[in-house]
């Protein structure tokens, strides 16, 4: 133990140094003011009553339908036509103009003004007073089982906040498909008692999300990293010059201590004093989350380390530059330096990774034939082209042919355009569209055209159908019809429509137009984004669905996604769709399985000739009640002929009975963490009972449902596939014999990192064989980015990227998913963790170790 107390007298030495200056004191008043100022935040849970602009998801549609129940005389005695006619006479006017044909924009904030408006004054009415609520007109809306338990109950027994929730959710049933669904009740911050004057109104889980993963890795970064760390290396620079002034190196060294040993010393005791600033902080914002805000996390305290390792990089380089010339003044000057530089590889690789590596990354595939199509992250489409050998029915070995992706729509970084996941018609025919400003917006800038592109005509895009406003997903069904899914609709076609509308459109414009980037085979009937407008002779060639809207309430029809002359609805009228709904086939089977909202129902064809069916609406022959989540992530859902899986967040994976929706069992989340880390964001059937598992740790697992009954099914793990990075999946199933003896089950495509392409395929016996590597080259900014500022950020300490490692230690998660998603190809933001912790430590050894260096080799 003596022979560190030579040591430890000069660590308490800089400590006590440090404790001198007067910065410090001045940064210790600023954190208990800090503090004080923080503690009367307060967090109150109350029921959600009040729309907010941001939870309409579908404005068009919404405005759409209040019109026609001010202008259509059969809708207003019903729900629509008493709500539209309790709104404030100005807004009643712009909706008689909507109604009427003309172009009247009406901005989202003002709408739900006057939506609660309606939930105040039908809150506040008397038992039997007359208001715009009539129990008759809302008998035809399907109403949630919370407004059914409601209605049920009488208006005395019910508190004040729960008759304005009552009356929000009766105005949600009278706007079917408008709203995002929200959790029952909310949290509203408050301050010293006082709600604060914002409209600032979300529920617990997207609080502790928002908490969790914004603002305290904001408060490292900021907070710590620039404020509370760089008052620090003001304090601590002095500490080595002031060591080097005479008689003080000579003091220290007339001690049995080595150099080395010596100026590590004075680098702990300069990191042991922030260590004391940083703790009372950050203990300080722990307490004020728990006792204040709820928050009882204790992962909040890794901010310590972090905060700690930050500043140990600044200080290690102020160390070194006052050994080297002996002055506080250059030693800040010199941390500062890196902080600039550390600033700017940051932003210049934040930049190129937004603009050049995020528009290449594959969000979605699919195949037609032997082709492989994909949608990047830059909303364009892409065709993989593969060059030399493409065997692959190799029962051992596996291939490795070049390939690259070649354009079909161009890729834009950062744009709000969106392309719909491709679907295969057949094998030389394939669907999708382009939504103008509709990454963000369902309807985007207008009316959009089904587009189809065939292979003989070099997978050039050409418009057809008319889709049904404010589509948002394609789906083929019985490989004879396609479904078009949206806001607030089922909506049916046949393939021999597509295709007659096909031979349509190419007699209609000459086979060599330039629309490989759709800018003039775009069909929407709004300007293009150069101001562009469609041309007469496209115009003349569209479908009659265009030509059948002659009237205005034809219109408003249109702008509510309903049927079109070439689509019609098949969604019963027991049911609506309160985004985010997902829907499945049923292999094999005339059926589908929709998710919407907290009810599963199974979907059947009615039994007639095919061609009628597309004018029928199905019959609902299975309905289930889940309970409502609160999870931040979207739903995911898959079916077999046997099984539904649903999945939803860190809730447990529901296994539910394909025909007759009666659960069958569940997958509890810590058993599956304990397997499958990360959220699941997209589940695939392969057979009845083995499913494809992908969660946002960029894993793809492959499962089977066991059990014989409700009391023991669950789920096995059966392998992991053998790729990290993983962006998207694409399974095909085998529908021919398979090439050897395997029994095949089909292949599975997947995506990952960016845009590489690994194909396996797996068998009955569960089974998976890598037949195919295909990795595109990069471009050149691709090279710039991998070679140069990748060499950059590890000859650079990351400590920017520190506020993804803090993001994952505190929220307990190793990845985001921004947004509810589509159908597994949402956006997931992976935290990159073990990186920026080996770059820092890195950093500061080095460093550190030429400071030991020059220390030991330097006559001062």
């Amino acid at each position: 133990m003596s022979l560190f107390k030579p040591y430890l007298a000069i660590i308490i030495d800089s400590f006590h140094s440090a404790l001198a200056s007067r910065v410090l004191w001045a940064a210790m008043l600023a954190i208990w003011l800090l503090l004080g100022s923080l503690a009367p935040i307060g967090l109150r849970e109350d029921y959600t009553t009040k729309f907010r602009w941001f939870d309409i998801y579908n404005g068009t549609r919404m405005k759409a339908l209040l019109a026609q129940g001010i202008v259509d005389p059969e809708v207003q005695d019903k729900a629509i036509g008493r709500l539209a006619a309790a709104m404030p006479d100005e807004m009643k006017r712009k909706l008689q103009r909507v109604g009427e044909g003309d172009e009247v924009r009406i901005r989202l904030d003002l709408l739900t003004d006057a939506l609660n408006e309606l939930v105040e004054s039908d809150a506040s009415r008397d038992e039997g007073e007359e208001g715009w609520y009539e129990p008759e007109a809302w008998k035809t809306t399907v109403r949630l089982r919370e407004l059914r338990e409601l209605d049920e109950t009488s208006d005395d027994e019910l508190a004040t906040s729960l008759r304005q929730r009552r009356s929000r959710l009766r105005i949600e049933a009278a706007l079917p498909g408008v709203f995002e669904a929200r959790s029952a009740r909310s949290v509203l911050l408050t301050y010293a008692g006082l709600d604060f004057p914002t409209e600032f109104q979300i529920d617990r889980s997207q609080f502790e999300t928002i908490f969790n993963q914004f603002v305290i890795p904001i408060l490292v970064n900021w907070l710590l990293g620039l404020v509370l760390v760089f008052l620090g290396v003001l304090v601590t620079a002095s500490i080595v010059p002031d060591m080097l002034q005479t008689g003080s190196l000579h003091l220290l060294l007339s001690k049995p201590v080595s150099r080395w040993a010596l100026i590590v010393s004075k680098f702990v005791g300069g990191c042991a004093f922030v260590l004391l600033c940083v703790t009372q902080l950050v203990i300080g914002l722990y307490l004020i989350a728990a006792l204040r805000l709820g928050v009882w996390n204790a992962r909040i305290l890794w901010c310590i380390p972090v905060a700690l390792l930050i500043f140990a990089v600044f200080y290690s380089v102020s160390v070194l530059a006052g050994l080297k010339w002996r002055s506080a003044i250059i030693s800040i000057a010199a941390a500062g330096a890196l902080a600039a530089i550390c600033v700017v590889v940051g932003i210049i690789g934040g930049v190129i990774d937004a603009r050049i590596v995020q528009p290449d990354r594959i969000a979605s595939m699919t195949m037609a034939g032997d082709d492989l199509f994909a949608v990047t992250g830059g909303s364009g489409l892409v065709r993989l082209d593969l060059l030399g050998d493409t065997e692959t029915t190799a029962p051992i070995e596996s291939t490795t042919p070049a390939g690259r992706w070649e354009p079909i729509i161009d890729s834009e970084a950062m744009t709000n355009d969106r392309i719909l996941s491709p679907v295969s018609l057949d094998a030389d025919h394939l669907l999708t569209a382009r939504i103008r400003n509709g990454r963000f917006n369902p309807f985007g800038s207008g009316s959009l055209d089904l587009i189809v592109l065939p292979r003989q005509e070099d997978w050039k895009p050409q418009p057809t159908l008319r889709l049904p406003t404010a589509t948002e997903r394609l789906m083929l069904l019985n490989d004879d019809q396609v479904l078009a899914i949206n806001t607030a609709d089922l909506l049916l076609t046949t393939r021999d429509k597509i295709m007659e509308s096909l031979g349509s459109a190419d007699q209609a414009e000459p086979s060599d137009a330039k629309d490989a980037n759709l800018d003039e085979a775009n069909p929407s009937d709004e300007p293009g984004p150069k101001g562009e407008t469609p041309l007469a002779s496209r115009a003349a060639a569209r479908q009659p669905a265009a030509k059948s809207v002659g009237s205005w309430l034809r219109a408003l029809v249109t702008m509510q996604g309903g049927a079109t002359e070439d689509f019609t609805s098949i969604l019963p009228s027991v049911m609506t769709l309160s985004p985010p709904a997902r829907v499945v086939p049923l292999p094999s089977e005339k059926a589908i399985v929709v998710l919407t909202g907290d009810r599963v129902f199974r979907l059947e064809a009615p039994e007639a000739s095919q061609a009628a069916a597309t004018d029928q609406r199905w019959q609902v022959t299975a309905r289930t009640e889940i309970d409502r989540s609160d999870e931040s992530a979207g739903p995911v859902i898959a079916a077999s002929n046997r099984y539904v899986l649903i999945a939803h967040g860190d809730q447990a994976l529901r296994i539910l009975d394909a025909t007759s929706l009666t659960q069958q069992g569940t997958w509890d989340d810590p058993a599956r963490q304990s397997l499958i880390e990360g959220t699941p964001i997209q589940i695939v059937a392969i057979s009845d009972h083995r499913f494809l598992y992908r969660t946002t740790s960029g894993h793809v697992d492959l499962i089977e449902v066991v059990g014989e009954s409700p009391s023991d099914t669950s789920v096995d793990v059966l392998s992991r596939i053998d790729l990290d990075n993983i962006e998207s999946i694409s399974w095909h199933a085998s529908i021919g014999p398979a090439a050897d003896d395997s029994s095949d089950l089909g292949m599975l495509n997947i995506a990952h990192d960016v845009d590489r392409i690994s194909r396996f395929q797996i068998a009955e016996d569960a089974k998976v064989r890598l037949i195919q590597s295909i990795s595109p080259p990069r471009s050149v900014w691709r090279r710039i980015d991998y070679y140069g500022i990748g060499a950059l950020e590890w000859l650079t300490p990351q400590v920017l990227q520190l506020g993804d490692t803090t993001a994952a230690m505190v929220s307990g998660n190793q990845s985001m998913v921004i947004g509810g998603g589509d159908w597994g190809d949402q956006e997931v933001v992976r935290y990159r963790i073990t990186r920026p912790l080996v770059s820092c430590f890195l950093f500061i050894f080095v460093v550190m170790s030429i400071a030991c260096w020059y220390f030991g080799r330097t006559d001062f």
